[in-house]
């Protein structure tokens, strides 16, 4: 086989807060393929069957228009959408897409990781590693989704490119921060995010069970030993 581009796609959960209010858990998932045309064309098909009332005509105009009528969202679609954008996923071809996803259990993060630059360095550089060890390829097409970074978008695209130019200097690449409403692939990262994150923040698998074959490992549980210290706890629910 020739070699081609690999296209990364990337989505993020949780938040940035360091306290018991906080989320329990930050992940961060990258889809990858060679083939970003996968699955696109019977993700398309769905959004119009929906958008035009053919299937789900009871969703509503006011929904359609503020949601579907832009992009398929995990936390935002309707039960009966998700049900339908995770069966499509669940026909993914896992020779050709692959997921691999990041957790880190924020109270066992040490405090002088919190910064954004170290903390987006050190999962840059894990992810890096999976890849380059993975895949072989031309070239790196990195696409992360812009809202969910918007704040760290700077510190998360030079993280990347550091971490890149020190692990693989000779190696062509180049980093989008588009909205997930113009790529398929960052919807389809969206709900594979969305299904990790919901297993480890509300041990709720039922869509973690689906996505759970793309995963090309078990999630990296980054910093499950950490330093052997529990910062903070969480309220028992």
């Amino acid at each position: 086989m020739a070699l081609a581009p690999l296209y990364i796609f990337i989505d993020e959960g949780g938040d940035f807060n360091f306290t018991p209010t906080g989320t329990k858990v930050y992940t961060i998932t990258a889809v990858i393929t060679h083939n970003p045309c996968e699955m696109s064309e019977e993700i398309t098909e769905l959004r119009h069957k929906i958008l035009s009332g053919e299937l789900y005509p009871d969703l509503g105009q006011e929904y359609l228009e503020k949601n579907l009528c832009h992009r398929f969202h995990a936390c935002e679609d309707k039960q009966i959408v998700r049900d339908s954008f995770f069966e499509i996923i669940a026909k993914i071809d896992c020779e050709e897409v692959k997921a691999h996803s990041i957790i880190i259990k924020k109270n066992l993060a040490n405090p002088s990781l919190r910064d954004p630059a170290k903390f987006y360095s050190k999962i840059a550089s894990s992810l890096l590693d999976y890849i380059f060890k993975k895949y072989q390829y031309t070239k790196l097409c990195i696409f992360v989704d812009n809202i969910p970074v918007n704040k760290q978008k700077d510190v998360f695209l030079k993280a990347i490119k550091t971490e890149i130019k020190n692990k693989q200097p000779n190696k062509e690449f180049v980093v989008y921060f588009p909205t997930s409403s113009s790529n398929i692939f960052l919807q389809i990262s969206d709900y594979v995010n969305w299904a990790i994150f919901r297993k480890w923040e509300k041990s709720d698998l039922r869509s973690y069970n689906i996505i759970e074959k793309t995963l090309g490992n078990k999630e990296l549980d980054m910093f499950s030993k950490g330093d052997g210290f529990e910062y903070y706890q969480f309220k028992k629910q």
